[in-house]
């Protein structure tokens, strides 16, 4: 019985570090670096315009750019928009939320030189930039509206143009509470043998 209950907490142990790791698509690879791209306030009379913004031009020599962006609200709408010069070549894009792997959201500038998403999500989310000429030039625009809680939410990643759901909300919970969780489990199970022994 004490060697279940010894397998059974390794086992939940390794699920929840395992879970806390899929869910850092940040820090995931140690390989990459991604660059936060840091939101300032964004003030217009045009109370749908208010929110925060980061407007930034990108010269890239690597094959694929990390970018990421934190602070979100499933209560805020996010635009994201990359412009580059159609005849420099096409940029692909990725938009990912779990990890670097799990593409959520993605699209090519094109014959256009653009491309862009509009979404909800909660926390964070990363940007993968592909170019296939180097180096790249492009501009990157995210803009993040004011909460709005007396509007209807969808799922995180669900715009017009959303291809795929992505993560439910309220998917930091474990991940931020994943030391006491596991002190709990210790404590309930010490506990239990504790009270197992004394009866003997």
């Amino acid at each position: 019985m004490k060697k279940n209950i010894s397998l059974l907490l390794l086992s939940v142990s390794v699920f929840l570090l395992q879970y806390t790791c899929m869910g850092q698509p940040f820090s995931l690879d140690e390989r990459v670096q991604p660059t936060e791209l840091n939101l300032v306030d964004f003030k217009k009379t045009d109370t749908l315009q208010k929110g925060r913004i980061n407007m930034s031009e990108i010269t890239q020599n690597k094959d694929t750019a990390y970018y990421f962006v934190r602070g979100l609200s499933m209560f805020s709408p996010v635009y994201f928009g990359l412009t580059t010069n159609a005849e420099a070549g096409n940029i692909k894009i990725n938009l990912c939320k779990d990890n670097w792997h799990q593409v959520n959201q993605n699209g090519e500038t094109g014959d256009k030189g653009h491309w862009e998403a509009n979404f909800k999500t909660e926390g964070d989310f990363g940007i993968m930039v592909i170019p296939d000429n180097k180096p790249a030039d492009y501009s990157i625009i995210v803009w993040v509206g004011d909460e709005a809680k007396d509007v209807g939410i969808a799922s995180p990643f669900r715009g017009s143009d959303a291809k795929v759901e992505g993560s439910k909300k309220g998917g930091n919970f474990l991940k931020n509470n994943l030391l006491y969780i596991i002190i709990g489990l210790v404590l309930v199970i010490a506990a239990f043998l504790f009270i197992k022994k004394k009866k003997k």
